[in-house]
């Protein structure tokens, strides 16, 4: 395995912020080809984030978010108790034992449906090969069951990470449902590992997860000995959307050597889609190798990203010193350029406002 030097922790960060311009949930609104000027192209991106925030407005006041906060955890003026949730899991415990034991989920002994007498606080089980289903009150306050949590599937292989043994689901159907309504999901599949050294390696993955009202889906796949790819899309009924694809190259195939992302990864590559807006980037891990605080020109010399509206170039994304502070800007078509904190500088400060009632 070919030794790679640290790069700096700004970079990285870089990296990430670069991702996160266009990785957000915004409206599709098709994908009619037009050309497009500049102020366009920037009320374009203005839109892009306001859509954004108004699917993260979705979020927080989905059917999720609100089990989650007012029945759960029965949140008030931003204070949570999860003493309700506790003692649900705490008396299960206590009733049939504990439901991971050296490391491994117990699911085969412990299916069955179990209803919760919140009157009595006890769990009672009823028979059923089939699964887990446990029926409970949504709050502490009620006596009646309102709430089903049902894990129908369930499958898991022994696995190595340095040295160390692990059991790993490789398959799962999970459903949590309130007064009918599904508002979590998750399903497992196709789960695959290469298992030829002490570092298991996922070979291949399909999940699907609904978090009221998103539907996230991934896939993980091996390309080849030493090239991978993950892909991921979210949407909602109400045209919230995003896809991305990462693809990512290795020194070599010796799993059972890799220490880090930053000691293993040769090359990271892919594009980044929300609704008509991409980005498609390039980022050259073993050229930055060498410099252990690399200068804006290495950045941008071994790292390339391009902007898209409708398919037609409107920028590039490139990396400038500000005071002493490294900056993302991108440079229009026209040769004009500024500063993505145009777009995301107050980002931290609108998403913790969204979600206040969490904060």
């Amino acid at each position: 395995m070919k030794a790679m030097k640290k790069t700096n922790k700004t970079l990285m960060t870089i990296c990430v912020v670069t991702m996160l311009t266009v990785l957000s949930c915004s409206k599709d609104s098709g994908n009619n080809q037009t050309t497009t000027t500049v102020a366009e192209d920037k009320q374009h991106i203005t839109s892009t984030f306001n859509d954004f925030y108004s699917c993260l407005n979705a979020l927080d006041d989905g059917d999720l978010s609100n089990f989650m906060l007012y029945s759960l955890f029965n949140a008030t003026n931003n204070t949570y108790n999860d003493s309700y949730l506790k003692s649900l899991s705490n008396q299960f415990e206590n009733q049939f034992g504990k439901m991971v034991i050296n490391d491994k989920f117990q699911f085969a002994t412990r299916t069955g449906v179990y209803t919760y007498n919140s009157t009595i606080q006890v769990w009672t089980r009823q028979s059923n090969s089939s699964g887990i289903t446990l029926l409970f009150p949504s709050t502490a306050s009620q006596s009646t069951p309102d709430s089903e949590l049902t894990l129908s599937t369930y499958n898991d292989t022994y696995t190595s990470y340095n040295s160390q043994s692990y059991w790993v689901p490789n398959a799962a159907s999970l459903q949590l449902k309130r007064n009918g309504t599904t508002v979590f999901s998750l399903n497992l599949s196709n789960v695959t590992f290469d298992t030829s050294t002490n570092f298991t390696m996922p070979t291949n993955m399909d999940l699907t997860v609904f978090t009221a009202p998103f539907t996230h889906t991934f896939h993980w796949g091996r390309v080849s000995s030493t090239e991978f790819q993950l892909t991921y899309n979210s949407s909602t009924p109400q045209g919230c959307g995003t896809s991305s694809v990462t693809n990512v190259k290795l020194y070599d195939a010796d799993y059972g050597n890799i220490t880090s992302v930053k000691d293993d990864v040769k090359l990271v590559n892919g594009t980044l889609t929300e609704g008509n807006l991409k980005v498609v980037y390039a980022i050259n891990v073993q050229g930055l190798a060498p410099y252990s605080d690399p200068t804006p020109n290495q950045i941008n010399s071994n790292a390339d990203a391009e902007v898209f509206y409708n398919n037609q170039k409107i920028g590039d994304l490139t990396y400038t010193k500000v005071n002493d502070k490294v900056e993302i800007f991108i440079v229009y078509t026209d040769g004009t350029s500024e500063n993505v904190n145009t777009y995301v500088g107050d980002f931290e400060t609108r998403v913790r406002s969204i979600f206040s009632r969490f904060l």
